[in-house]
């Protein structure tokens, strides 16, 4: 039986974004929630902004742990990633410097599995479009 490495690093990347999504969820609108924290960044619409990145973080890296359709969700994931770095990691050459190079480390690998997928996407050994 051949071990599917692909698999397993697309799992590990996605875990990643599935935690940090759970963990808004449950902490959504606490005094030092999610909707608090956007607000402090910023945002104009704090509870919209949550919801997006909710939206982003748990269904959009399960697909791509799951191997649906590699190519389209890990763009999403490498453009949320960017984002993220630039909008709530704004110091990236002081103190947020470290996060901005494990976002960057992120892209890297959701890059390599991108270039893994070669345009297919695998599903339970069945290749698809």
């Amino acid at each position: 039986m051949k071990f599917n490495y692909a698999l397993l690093s697309r799992s590990l990347i996605a875990l990643l974004f599935v935690i940090a999504g759970v963990n808004k969820l449950m902490d959504f609108s606490g005094t030092q929630g999610t909707v608090a924290y956007f607000d402090s960044l910023g945002l104009p619409a704090p509870v919209v902004a949550a919801i997006l990145v909710i939206l982003i973080e748990v269904p959009i890296a399960l697909m791509f742990a799951y191997g649906y359709k590699v190519k389209q969700t890990g763009y999403v994931l490498i453009g949320f990633t960017i984002l993220a770095t630039l909008i709530g990691h704004r110091d990236i050459f002081g103190t947020d410097m470290v996060t901005a190079l494990k976002n960057l480390a992120i892209v890297g690998g959701i890059m390599a599995a991108i270039s893994c997928a070669c345009g297919d996407c695998v599903v339970h050994n069945k290749k698809v479009s």
